[in-house]
């Protein structure tokens, strides 16, 4: 089994290429899973104890580990929980450990500093309200930008930090193709 992470700041383009794995998968007759942040974040979105964020992660590895498909993929798995508990990726080692017993590969993906404003608020005109909403609870623009240019520094630096084999790609021109190029290579 061969497991995908998929991590980035909103509107880096984790659902798509979360979209076109499935494609992929289906394409190839692989089976798959697909665990999303509904299962991962969101029961938990809150939180900032990191005993809680990694009882909550453990519970979620052992259902998922233990299926027989071909690819499992995290749509965010515990970075964001990394981010919100205000630790480091040190505290989530024995996560870590888990998922290094295992295939797995981590991707981060990131957009240039400049661009994540455009990115974010172009992205607010066609998402759902309560998206909306959540991005506006960060502040004003600049709050916002701020808030999302910081969060993918620490993203990068975390994941610099993993032992879990990692990848970052860059989506600012959207080149979606490539990413899955990337991806397809580990998963052959």
């Amino acid at each position: 089994m061969k497991i995908i992470i998929l991590e980035g700041i909103a509107t880096s383009g984790k659902t798509i290429i979360n979209n076109l794995l499935i494609q992929y998968c289906r394409e190839k007759n692989l089976t798959y899973a697909v665990i999303g942040e509904e299962e991962t974040l969101m029961p938990i979105l809150h939180n900032t104890d990191v005993d809680i964020a990694k009882q909550h992660l453990k519970k979620i590895l052992e259902q998922y580990l233990q299926q027989h498909v071909d690819v499992l993929i995290f749509d965010r798995l515990y970075f964001t929980h990394v981010f919100r508990t205000q630790s480091s990726i040190h505290d989530f080692q024995d996560i870590e450990d888990l998922l290094r017993e295992h295939d797995v590969h981590l991707y981060l993906f990131t957009i240039d500093e400049e661009r994540i404003s455009q990115r974010i608020f172009d992205a607010m005109k066609h998402r759902e309200q309560a998206w909306q909403k959540y991005v506006e609870s960060k502040g004003n623009r600049e709050e916002i930008i701020s808030y999302y240019t910081n969060q993918q520094r620490w993203l990068m630096e975390q994941v610099q930090q993993s032992s879990v084999p990692h990848t970052i790609l860059n989506t600012t021109d959207m080149d979606f193709d490539y990413c899955m190029q990337k991806i397809v290579t580990s998963i052959l």
